[in-house]
């Protein structure tokens, strides 16, 4: 597969057959000292939803990609003076329903707060850009099923907060625009005052 695809990054799990023979082709695969990351992933397929396997799936390639913590755990990185607060938005999938949808209306309401994106995962992102996670000043939550997980490690690691509140109905999004003002050192009001509704 590698030499046949030249990939970034590789994910190798077991199909369920090789689960049920206990193979593990994802250790195999790590043990081959490919020149690129191998995220060996242990899904239960037999005993788990498909949610929790995106989460892991996600959470995994996160632990492998996103490079050793910059500050030290616990701490929150510094931004430069005048320099935008920077965010990644965590949880859209391609399989998502109106996951792109959310995404536009999102990135409408962080240019609205003066607030950057920095990587949107899984959702697009490559190995690259999954590296450049620890980045950002914070992490936005959209979709907590697929992306909590990863969000609580890069938390750990990064010193990232969490912006939870997903912003579905007007409280909810009025309660996300103050929460990531907050984090981002802005004033909400703009966009709390702008009269278009839109939930």
């Amino acid at each position: 597969a590698f030499e046949r695809f030249q990939p970034q990054a590789m994910i190798v799990g077991a199909s369920c057959t090789a689960e049920l023979i206990q193979d593990d082709p994802g250790g195999l695969a790590a043990a081959l000292n490919l020149p690129v990351p191998v995220v060996a992933l242990e899904l239960p397929a037999y005993q788990r939803k498909e949610n929790w396997g995106a989460a892991e799936t996600l959470y995994q390639l996160v632990r492998k990609l996103a490079g050793p913590s910059v500050p030290p755990p616990g701490t929150q990185r510094e931004r430069a003076a005048g320099q935008p607060a920077r965010c990644n938005i965590l949880g859209p999938t391609a399989l998502g329903f109106r996951h792109r949808d959310d995404l536009r209306e999102v990135r409408d309401l962080l240019g609205k707060l003066g607030v950057d994106i920095n990587v949107v995962a899984p959702l697009d992102a490559t190995p690259a850009d999954l590296a450049r996670l620890g980045e950002a000043d914070f992490n936005i939550v959209l979709y907590p099923e697929v992306a909590m997980q990863a969000a609580l490690w890069l938390q750990r690691s990064f010193g990232q907060p969490i912006v939870k509140t997903v912003p579905i109905g007007v409280g909810a999004t009025q309660e996300f625009i103050r929460e990531v003002a907050a984090l981002a050192g802005t004033d909400p009001q703009s966009a709390l005052d702008d009269p278009r509704s839109r939930s």
